[in-house]
């Protein structure tokens, strides 16, 4: 099971990639689904397993593109 974590802004969710990429992570960088609602926005794939990491790389940056997680 992966989750995706959905940001408005390119920029935010190239840079949460990286973040989780450096701490071992696998992401995948891909275009939003259409059945999530959020016109041109990037996800980022993940396992369920690294959810807690991702919330801990949210709160401690200023990702203000961030739209939510969503479970795939």
């Amino acid at each position: 099971m992966y989750m995706i974590a959905v940001f408005k802004s390119r920029k935010d969710a190239v840079q949460f990639a990286g973040v989780l990429s450096r701490y071992g992570v696998k992401v995948t960088v891909g275009n939003t689904p259409r059945g999530i609602g959020i016109p041109c926005g990037l996800s980022v794939r993940f396992p369920r397993g690294a959810i807690s990491l991702a919330e801990r790389v949210l709160s401690g940056n200023d990702y203000f593109g961030f739209a939510g997680f969503y479970s795939i």
